[in-house]
């Protein structure tokens, strides 16, 4: 008498999990990916010793020549900076309430005190970008 095997084998494979495992590793990919803002407007940064930079979604440019940015928007005069600042400050949303400052090195300290009074005035936060050592 012959014993006969029922479970037959196979050649095909199931590919959901590579589907799977691919879907995983784009979200991953995408979750700790830095993403650089670039200007329009070339600055030196100084340099600094922050481990761990924190940007906010908008940020201020300075050059040494006394050129004014906000986000890629030139603007004529530091003062045309205040509204700026106020419309994203005042909002809900607190994820706004954090402005990075893009500040040439040879910048006038005058004008980065300017803008760090008006995030202040409006009660918001401040983040000198760097570059690292």
């Amino acid at each position: 008498m012959a014993i006969r095997s029922r479970n037959k084998t196979s050649a095909e494979f199931s590919s959901a999990s590579i589907s799977d495992i691919v879907f995983l590793l784009l979200i991953y990919f995408m979750l700790t990916a830095s993403f650089v803002k670039q200007s329009s407007l070339k600055v030196e940064l100084p340099q600094g010793e922050s481990v761990k930079p924190s940007e906010g979604k908008n940020y201020v440019t300075i050059t040494a020549d006394q050129t004014y940015a906000w986000n890629n928007q030139l603007l004529d005069t530091r003062d045309d900076l205040v509204p700026f600042i106020e419309e994203v400050l005042q909002d809900d949303d607190l994820e706004n309430d954090v402005i990075s400052l893009r500040l040439d090195r040879d910048a006038v300290v005058d004008d980065a005190v300017f803008v760090m009074d008006v995030v202040a005035k409006n009660d918001g936060k401040v983040f000198i970008l760097t570059k690292k050592r």
